[in-house]
């Protein structure tokens, strides 16, 4: 007879959302373990106020420490609360882990949380905020997909395929490693696109500033720019609109996937690394 064993997922929800209400007012770390350790595990945290920052280190598991932001200044148009003390709450927050997925979000999304993560070497990431808060990954191996709308994004000594946007900062990304035949993209727009690449790079780069200037050391064979797109419609007084891509396209080392470096407001620069 074969009996089967159900795992049941890690969550810090129900009674253990008590203890993780606690950590994030004493700044004590939660311990997360995976299902399978032998295997990447994956992280998604997805906040609206906090900053994220992940670092890997050589560990079977995934540590968060929460740091709350600061209270905000005691109200002065409050008559009722003369004489009295006001006392903060805890900034609540859950962490789930299912086969080796691990997803961190908070309880309220109005309430400003700060993530410090240490997760195995090789671990796919997604992260996301939005309101002044900067996201940053070190020593990460995997796939990266990094969403940012008022902040920064900087990745040191990161390897594999990365996807990293924000709308109103700068995008800083230092590479070790990429994944063969593998697209990346690295957009801003209004920050600048700074990113190193290894040397031996294969890559069809597309580089584009609206608003700035190009900069590279890469021997970079250009390519002619696609043709112009033409739209015409001349049923019912229509138009003629041809478009044309302003951005500067070429090959690095033979060529290879395409990585895309592009912002509107600001410069790009695609250094060549060791």
């Amino acid at each position: 007879m074969i009996v089967r064993r159900h795992r049941v997922p890690c969550l810090v929800f129900g009674w253990l959302a008590v203890a993780a209400v606690r950590a994030a007012h004493a700044q004590e770390p939660v311990t997360v373990p995976l299902s399978d350790p032998s295997r990447p595990g994956t992280l998604t945290v997805a906040i609206v106020q906090g900053t994220i920052t992940v670092k890997g280190a050589n560990r079977k598991d995934v540590v968060v420490v929460p740091r709350p932001r600061s209270a905000r200044s005691t109200r002065s148009n409050e008559p009722d609360a003369t004489g009295l003390r006001r006392l903060t709450p805890s900034t609540g927050f859950k962490v789930v882990e299912e086969l080796n997925e691990v997803s961190i979000a908070t309880m309220n999304p109005n309430q400003a949380l700060d993530f410090e993560i240490q997760v195995p070497t090789r671990t796919h990431v997604k992260l996301s905020t939005v309101n002044s808060s900067d996201i940053s990954v070190e020593g990460i191996e995997g796939n990266l997909e990094i969403s940012n709308t008022n902040g920064n994004i900087t990745l040191t000594q990161v390897s594999g395929a990365v996807v990293a946007h924000t709308t109103n900062g700068n995008v800083l990304a230092t590479l070790l490693r990429v994944t063969p035949e593998k697209a990346m993209a690295f957009t801003s727009l209004n920050g600048r696109i700074d990113v190193t690449l290894p040397a031996a790079t294969k890559a069809n780069l597309k580089l584009r500033s609206d608003n700035g200037d190009v900069y590279t050391d890469f021997p970079l064979t250009l390519q002619p720019s696609p043709a112009p797109v033409v739209r015409e419609s001349r049923r019912d007084r229509g138009r003629f609109e041809i478009r044309r891509n302003s951005s500067i396209y070429g090959s690095i080392n033979g060529g290879g996937p395409d990585i895309e470096l592009r912002t509107f407001n600001s410069n790009v620069y695609a250094r060549r690394g060791r």
